[in-house]
């Protein structure tokens, strides 16, 4: 194969030849590496002359560009390439928006410009797009000699929301709308009323005490689909467009049988006074209980005889041909298991012949899966309307993962979206020193052009929902994801180019639609043009303590230098509580569990980690925070944890987050990456009862209070 047609393919393709990682150093792209990324993205890699054709195609000129993105209110041009080069050409026009109304308008244009390829020469004819509200276009071209084309218009706000807009200016200066908040894993909640796993009955309590004390938001992980029980982390979803029942608070349900739950009371009482989340025990039992709730909604409501059904019927007709999509998956999966790749070969195609039979015939068993999906909406929908009751500027904080399991239901639905032999993930750093692969497939940027963004759109949509903020998962991935070919190894991998201003553009949209704020968590290798941007569309950066540093020296940045366009937090789920991190117990731990590729790399931790506390104790005297006399404690203490949470206070960023982990002291972090089964991950319950929470959370409202924060 030759080399050279390989390196141009892969760079038509928006393959990076290189990438420098979090020290520094330069890798190159091999050959092999990019052959497997071209091999992902559906090209037949093992023949030659077939490459040269499909490059040869690509090289040409378009007759339009897949895309075009504008900003609301402006007019602009979109080009038609043709290779008929003539003067005063006649081009009908047909722009379709959302609602499918179409208007129509012809134009007779001259060339604006004349390319040549291969010896042949192409027309660059304009076409004059007047001003259109934000939304989502299809234009479609017809031309002289049967051309027709089609390409989606993206016509976005140049921002996305964020509350201040609605306040007067003339109140700005007085609370700045600089805001706190909880974050928390929600399946980690300890409560009298739960089944075993926090609930949406909790998360409502929760609300209340932290509005209570002049909080803002109340943030969980992903509240997506997964294979129970098979797999548990929220971050590896089946589904990113529908979500988890193990959180819904059943007894809060009307189909509820509430004289049968004394039944139920050995089974609840065995999951609440398990050590550690029972996930299976847990799915076990609710699974059983909806079911018995279904056929009583069934048999009562069934089809839209009374004002509940009816109500079911409207979600349905709003969620459209997704949720019936989804529910399907469900039910195949029941009888031919959790990966559609698995499925006898008539079951593979979401608009097959033999899958519409199925549906028709298991019509009950689809609308199962649809009635779940409907109480989780209600029940998010009643927490965002109490959030603001309670006076809570953003309310639920939810979270969007990167990405969606092979095998999926997304990954069915939208099948042609995804690059099927490859997974996405990261080079080594300093946290994951052997590279990481999320296990997932990357969606293919030329295949989300083609559809129109469709998979794209839908997902941001449906996620901000009920959402006050939303963090979006790896926002880097919107200009470029680490793709790892099947078979090798995350050091092989190679980064592949997104299409990040259609992806941003969609993002503003949907975001001023919902009035949902969204956090771009931007951490990583971090090019600093991508967070520029990102900042630059109102999209918050996300700033952790232990990495905002004055580099190249390790001195961290003092608070007066944080940007205000951001969200900032001691740590993450994926990172050491901060007395686990003083402690250095996630050392430990990993040592323990042989993530440390030497006994070198496990001692520069231990020093690292000396010199980091030094440093943090040193930008805390700068500031006031602490006495300039005060000694470094073996072990962390609430003094110095508050004064570290002051610190974040201080700063100018619109949000400020206290985990969960922190408020109960803990030193247990919810997940720790690369440890697979050896490590409890999204299985640790709390250390003490929700009941306890408000007065500890009451002291972390105190410092906020004095650095200006909350209600």
């Amino acid at each position: 194969m030759d080399g050279q047609l390989i390196n141009e393919l892969a760079e038509n393709m928006g393959i990076l030849p290189d990438f420098y990682d979090i020290w520094g150093n330069r890798h190159d792209i091999t050959i092999e590496t990019k052959k497997g990324v071209l091999k992902a993205m559906g090209l037949p890699v093992e023949d030659e002359g077939a490459l040269r054709g499909i490059l040869e195609k690509r090289l040409e000129p378009p007759v339009l560009e897949p895309s075009f993105v504008s900003v609301k209110s402006s007019a602009f041009k979109v080009y038609v390439c043709l290779s008929s080069c003539l003067v005063r050409i006649p081009i009908r026009i047909s722009l379709e928006d959302e609602k499918k109304d179409v208007r129509k308008w012809s134009v007779r244009e001259d060339p604006e410009e004349v390319l040549e390829f291969r010896g042949r020469k192409y027309g660059k004819y304009p076409v004059e797009i007047p001003p259109l509200p934000q939304g989502y276009y299809t234009l479609f071209i017809h031309a002289p000699g049967g051309t027709r084309a089609s390409t989606r218009l993206i016509i976005t706000p140049r921002t996305c929301y964020l509350p201040e807009e609605e306040m007067p200016q003339n109140e700005l200066p007085k609370n700045e709308m600089r805001s706190w908040g909880l974050n928390m894993a929600l399946h980690e909640v300890r409560s009298a009323n739960n089944w075993g796993i926090g609930d949406f009955r909790d998360l409502g309590a929760i609300m209340d005490m932290v509005a209570g004390l002049g909080g803002d938001f109340a943030g969980i992980l992903p509240l997506h689909q997964i294979p129970l029980p098979e797999s548990i982390s929220p971050y590896w979803p089946l589904s990113r467009l529908y979500r988890n029942f193990i959180f819904l608070d059943l007894e809060g349900v009307p189909e509820f049988d509430a004289a049968g739950r004394n039944g139920l009371q050995k089974e609840i009482d065995a999951l609440i006074g398990s050590r550690h989340v029972d996930y299976g025990g847990v799915y076990t039992l609710k699974l059983r209980v909806i079911r018995e709730m279904f056929a009583r909604f069934y048999k009562r409501h069934y089809p839209a005889r009374t004002e509940r059904g009816q109500a079911l019927a409207a979600f349905m007709e709003k969620e459209g041909s997704a949720l019936l999509d989804y529910a399907t998956f469900m039910a195949l999966s029941e009888v031919h298991g959790m990966n559609w790749k698995d499925w006898p070969q008539d079951f593979k195609d979401p608009r097959g012949s033999l899958v519409s039979e199925f549906r028709r015939q298991n019509i009950e068993q689809v609308l199962f899966h649809v009635y779940v999906q409907w109480l989780i909406d209600g029940q998010l929908e009643n927490l965002a309307k109490r959030a603001a009751r309670l006076g809570m500027r953003s309310g639920l904080y939810l979270d969007q993962a990167i990405g969606t399991a092979s095998g999926g239901a997304d990954d069915w639905i939208f099948r042609d979206c995804f690059a099927s032999v490859a997974s996405a993930g990261a080079p080594p750093d300093e946290f994951n020193l052997k590279g990481q692969n999320w296990g997932f497939p990357p969606m293919a940027p030329q295949k989300m052009r083609e559809s129109g963004f469709e998979a794209f759109i839908r997902t941001a949509s449906k996620n901000m929902e009920h959402a006050g903020m939303l963090r979006i998962d790896h926002a880097l991935g919107l200009f470029r994801l680490f793709w790892i070919p099947q078979g090798m190894e995350p050091w092989q991998g190679a980064y592949v180019k997104y299409p990040a201003e259609e992806l941003m553009g969609i993002l503003a949209i949907e975001s001023r639609r919902h009035k949902t704020v969204l956090v771009a968590e931007d951490l990583g290798t971090v090019d600093p043009q991508m967070r520029e941007a990102l900042m630059a569309r109102n999209m918050l950066s996300y700033r952790l303590l232990i990495y905002e540093r004055l580099y190249p020296s390790p001195d961290l940045v003092p608070p007066s230098l944080y940007p205000r366009h951001a969200f900032c937090a001691v740590s993450t789920h994926d990172l050491p509580t901060l007395y686990g991190w003083w402690a250095g117990h996630d050392m430990e731990v990993k040592r323990s569990l042989s993530l440390y590729p030497s006994e070198d790399s496990y001692r520069a931790d231990i020093a690292a980690r000396g010199r980091d506390k030094g440093i943090i104790l040193s930008a805390l005297k700068k500031e006031g925070l602490i006495p300039d006399n005060y000694e470094m404690p073996a072990d962390m203490n609430e003094e110095l944890m508050l004064a570290i949470y002051r610190h974040l206070g201080r700063t100018p960023c619109l949000y400020v987050s206290a985990s969960i982990e922190d408020v109960f002291k803990s030193s247990e972090q919810p997940n720790l990456p690369g440890s697979r089964d050896s490590y409890p991950n999204w299985k640790i319950k709390a250390p003490l009862p929700m009941e306890a929470l408000s007065g500890l959370a009451a002291s972390f409202a105190g410092v906020f209070k004095q650095e200006g924060r909350g209600r």
